[in-house]
């Protein structure tokens, strides 16, 4: 009995500390005032931007083959890439269509930093990833996007 009077104690002991130090955490200067909470874009920084560019990073790696000198070299390029595209999601003064012409325009300015470490086979399937992406037609396919002929009678 001894014993489980001794862990009661420390549980109690444990979430009375607990409680304390949270109820200073409220006072003045012990936290940050409302008017000074990070924005939805700040409290994304972190794991999230590395979990986006990782996945971008690994869909290069898997379809264009990327050495991994190349992998490392390209990670700062994909990291910053995905923080922007990040930011520019989160950006609640942009309308939806304002946020899709931003993240054109991020994916577009990123476009010739990767293609620069990559070697010219690479960059050629990297070129027809990106157009796929923007709902391009690759080469040749224009035709096959041309509407049907009517039936005939």
């Amino acid at each position: 009995m001894h014993v489980w009077q001794s862990w009661m104690l420390g549980a109690v002991l444990l979430g009375s500390s607990l409680f304390a130090w949270g109820q200073q955490q409220g006072q003045p200067g012990s936290a940050p005032p409302a008017k000074e909470m990070p924005s939805p874009a700040q409290q994304s920084i972190g794991p999230h931007r590395t979990m986006e560019a990782q996945v971008e990073l690994r869909g290069l790696t898997q379809q264009l083959g990327l050495t991994p000198e190349q992998h490392e070299k390209l990670r700062p390029i994909v990291e910053e890439e995905g923080e922007r595209l990040r930011v520019n999601r989160l950006d609640e003064h942009l309308t939806p269509d304002q946020k899709r012409q931003k993240s054109l325009e991020i994916r577009q300015s990123y476009q010739p930093k990767i293609a620069a470490l990559l070697t010219p086979e690479q960059q050629e399937k990297f070129k027809k990833i990106q157009e796929a992406y923007q709902g391009k037609p690759a080469d040749g396919a224009k035709e096959k996007s041309t509407p049907a002929a009517a039936p005939q009678k």
